[in-house]
């Protein structure tokens, strides 16, 4: 298989009429078979992708990037929702020490320069884990808004196709989806955290209407950089 941007435009109009859990379940059992790995944020809309998971082939990689930065919340729900599901094939990865204290010895970069800070704690140890994979899952949606709003299911980055499942889905998908599967939010959902990041840069969601708007909230930044091509 030639892993390009012909592939991913290719497997957007073979499948552009299918459901989530169909583009996931043909991703996982046909497209890119034992080269597919879901990278998960356990954040607060997690659960519906790893529900899916958990039905099609609870032997899936399942990653997370751990920054050292994460909410005590989002270590707990990760552990309850693997628990839960059972899957057998989870993994969680950290930014390289050296990387740390070459760039980050004093734990402030965060804050004076929060693009490197997310390029050392998630871009590089994605990369690296990537290398053995041609496909990873994110869950990403288009109604999220700003660098989202055209997301299609398929695409080609950094020389691997991202699925993303959900690209389609509104608002009122995730809430059904919660309640007909009784699915547990994430704990800090409720004290009105409708996206979760790092500790450092992540507040409250400020307008119902922009679930990311507590991410990085003073700043121009809206991504981690983990969708963005690499500069060569």
């Amino acid at each position: 298989m030639n892993i390009d941007e012909n592939l991913s435009n290719q497997l957007n109009e073979d499948n552009k009429d299918l459901l989530p859990q169909n583009i996931l379940e043909h991703s996982i059992n046909n497209i890119f078979r034992k080269k597919l790995v879901y990278v998960c944020s356990f954040g607060t809309e997690s659960a519906i992708i790893l529900h899916m998971i958990s039905e099609i082939d609870r032997s899936l990689p399942v990653i997370l990037l751990n920054t050292n930065y994460l909410f005590k919340e989002t270590i707990d729900y990760k552990n309850f929702l693997i628990s839960k599901f059972k899957f057998s094939n989870f993994k969680e990865i950290f930014p390289s020490t050296k990387d740390l204290k070459i760039k980050d010895s004093k734990r402030t970069l965060w804050k004076e320069n929060p693009d490197l800070c997310c390029n050392i704690r998630k871009v590089l140890p994605l990369q690296k884990e990537l290398k053995k994979y041609d496909a990873w899952v994110s869950g990403r949606k288009s109604y999220h808004e700003g660098e989202r709003k055209n997301l299609k299911f398929f695409e080609y980055i950094n020389h691997k196709i991202v699925v993303n499942p959900l690209a389609k889905v509104n608002q009122n998908f995730i809430n059904s989806y919660f309640k007909k599967y009784n699915l547990d939010r994430h704990p800090l959902y409720e004290s009105g955290y409708l996206s979760v990041g790092c500790t450092h840069c992540t507040i409250k969601t400020s307008s119902v209407d922009n679930p990311r708007s507590g991410r990085w909230a003073d700043k121009i930044k809206t991504e981690c950089g983990i969708h963005y091509n690499l500069k060569r």
